[in-house]
């Protein structure tokens, strides 16, 4: 940590929360729901049960009376940020100011009258579900619920609603230290030749079994899937007002880095997916490599290589490409997926982008809470913090509207035109060496 915990400037954290535009208000809601058959097999003595937290965003109607919810309560602020924060080398209370930081969400304000499209979100490894509240209540405002699902002891920090806590297992942040040191997944993205990317990808997702990484990603594809059957049985009283305003033939995924694999993995099992939302993510099993994705898929990007630029010398077997700045050709995490490689990038509705300047943790809400100058260094660049939340909403949240509402839409012209910076990817040189390789 570059500041002490004495020293740490808590009060530059937590100051400005953005405003949301929509014909709706943004109400929220909790809840949790027990899967009676599965366990939590990362709790300090694992469970004969699987309780499940889940938060929803959605249109609200009239909204006087009730209160906004803070970004954190006081409950949530030292439990559910602590891992990520750690990661980050910050203080685990370093954005205790967020119990004062309102949002634009309403706590248990009545739904707005309708039937609304659902957007299920999957937060990233060690993370928690309201890791990306800026984008939900954007989307929440036009006309979407969102629900995003907290996995016991697998995720950053719960804390339920009756107040029970519960922290993230330090055998899952073990595994993630395991993870950081096993460069084959770079070399995945970055190897010389088609074959080399899928040999290091091979020998990658080997370690990954061995670790709660390589194992988890069926298991949240699992709690999601319960928890949508629950809710359209309207079988969970706590979220009935949600229930009944979602319409289940119009549904999306959405995930951020391990959550966003996890997004694919349960489109492609849902034929009532109409879209796919991936934000910075990787791949954590073979499902999805060198495979059409069912449905419609964006992907939004940071740059993956800002490290290894300031490296004198680069990891065996990686290309010397990563040196280069950020261009429509730099490799992702994402290429081998959600298509053919012989024809990666051609699928018309497959839209590949890139953030200039924005890192891997600043693919997040991270950009509007923090303000610790050694916080927002890993984030990103001022810029690209500076942008990162209008960017986001606009791309997903048009996508959404073309594919999952269907309704008429200029995406992805005007997010392109508003944001110029975006970067498009071309997987021409992925899809030249699949010719090459495979034919």
């Amino acid at each position: 940590m570059q500041e002490t915990v004495d020293s740490y400037d808590y009060d530059a954290n937590c100051r400005h929360w953005p405003d949301v535009v929509g014909p709706f208000r943004v109400g929220t809601l909790e809840f949790e729901v027990t899967d009676a058959l599965r366990n939590a097999q990362y709790a300090p003595e694992p469970t004969v049960t699987r309780r499940l937290y889940v938060r929803a965003w959605y249109p609200a109607g009239d909204v006087v009376g009730f209160s906004r919810r803070p970004y954190f309560t006081e409950a949530e602020v030292g439990t559910v940020p602590a891992m990520s924060l750690q990661l980050l080398r910050q203080p685990p209370n370093a954005l205790r100011n967020a119990v004062r930081l309102l949002t634009n969400a309403y706590v248990g304000a009545p739904p707005a009258t309708g039937k609304f499209p659902v957007a299920v979100f999957n937060h990233g490894y060690l993370s928690y579900p309201a890791q990306h509240t800026a984008l939900f209540e954007h989307l929440a405002a036009n006309g979407y619920v969102v629900l995003s699902a907290g996995h016991p002891w697998e995720s950053g920090g719960i804390v339920y609603p009756n107040g029970d806590p519960v922290l993230g297992s330090p055998r899952i942040l073990e595994d993630m230290m395991q993870i950081g040191q096993a460069l084959g997944a770079m070399a995945a993205y970055a190897a010389p030749t088609l074959s080399a990317q899928l040999g290091a990808l091979r020998e990658y997702i080997r370690v990954l079994r061995t670790t709660s990484a390589g194992r988890l990603a069926p298991v949240w594809r699992d709690d999601v899937y319960f928890v949508l059957d629950r809710l359209e049985e309207n079988a969970i009283p706590a979220a009935a007002s949600v229930s009944t305003i979602i319409d289940h033939e119009r549904r999306a995924y959405m995930g951020k880095s391990f959550g966003a694999y996890v997004a694919g993995m349960l489109a492609q099992g849902d034929p009532r997916s109409r879209g796919v939302v991936h934000l910075d993510g990787g791949v954590w099993s073979y499902e999805l490599v060198d495979t059409e994705l069912r449905t419609p898929f964006l992907t939004l990007g940071s740059d993956l290589w800002e490290d290894f630029r300031r490296m004198p010398d680069l990891p065996r077997g990686m290309d010397t490409s990563v040196r280069e700045p950020l261009g429509p050709q730099t490799p992702t995490g994402s290429d081998l997926a959600y298509e053919v490689l012989a024809r990666a990038g051609l699928r018309p509705d497959g839209y590949r982008f890139l953030v200039p300047g924005i890192r891997h943790s600043g693919v997040s809400d991270l950009p509007e809470l923090s303000g610790v100058p050694a916080l927002r260094s890993k984030l990103g660049t001022q810029a690209a913090l500076a942008n990162f939340t209008a960017i986001q909403n606009a791309l997903v949240g048009g996508f959404l509207d073309r594919h999952v509402k269907e309704a008429a839409s200029d995406f992805p012209a005007r997010a392109r035109a508003t944001h110029p910076d975006l970067i498009v990817q071309d997987l021409s040189w992925l899809r030249e060496r699949a010719r090459i390789e495979f034919h």
